[in-house]
């Protein structure tokens, strides 16, 4: 199982989180323009999906270019001790998910961020373009969300710009599925399941500070490289 796998699962099992995020948004989009046909709708919130995750990815992208730079400083061998206690921080963050520990949980983490966002949204929902959609999804890519904080994190400690724009590429394919079947998920989705899968995710989470540690440890050679399977 690699980093780009967990992201993935991260993001799927993390769908009831996204959903409190992010349902309010695409209900208001919805209700806003309550006569477009379904095909067409489809295709307005993949751009909307389409724009957030890019947004996610070039996050990702510039998170690990900016430890991938770092490292080639003389301060590598005390980033390596950096990564390795924010993976621990992700390890922590991620258990405190899985366990219902809110007070250090990824929830902690999220914050409003809706200052300033209501006028895209509204300009969106107004044009009913895909353009305008997708405009949408990037600037809301960047809503506070401790669920991408904490997968950031992990992408930031793996010193490649590329593996980091591939963790959160990853991740955002995951939150896919749901987000975009929100109409039929919604109905489905009790509070009991939303919490199981919050909490699943937590342990994913919690799997990719553990897969970083590990990374970490074997570049700084204080454990051998060893092969899952």
């Amino acid at each position: 199982m690699t980093e780009l796998g967990l992201s993935f699962l991260a993001g799927l099992a993390g769908s009831g989180h996204c959903l409190g995020m992010c349902g309010g948004i695409l209900a208001a989009l919805a209700v806003a323009n309550p006569a477009v046909a379904a095909g067409q709708r489809f295709r307005l919130n993949l751009s909307y999906h389409v724009g957030r995750i890019i947004t996610y990815t070039l996050l990702g992208l510039l998170a690990g270019a900016v430890s991938q730079a770092a490292l080639f400083t003389s301060l590598r061998s005390h980033l390596y001790w950096l990564f390795a206690a924010a993976n621990c921080l992700v390890i922590i963050i991620g258990l405190a998910t899985a366990f219902g520990l809110r007070r250090f949980s990824l929830a902690a983490l999220d914050g409003v961020g809706w200052v300033g966002m209501s006028g895209i949204l509204g300009r969106a929902a107004g044009q009913a373009t895909a353009r305008a959609f997708l405009l949408a999804g990037l600037v809301m890519g960047l809503l506070p969300c401790g669920l991408i904080y904490g997968v950031l994190i992990s992408a930031a400690t793996g010193g490649s710009w590329l593996r980091g724009g591939g963790m959160l590429l990853a991740f955002g394919l995951g939150t896919l599925p749901a987000l975009l079947a929100y109409g039929q998920v919604a109905t489905a989705l009790g509070a009991i399941a939303t919490t199981l899968f919050l909490r699943i995710m937590g342990l994913f989470v919690a799997l990719l500070g553990v897969w970083g540690l590990l990374a970490t440890l074997i570049r700084m050679e204080l454990i051998q490289p060893f092969h899952i399977w």
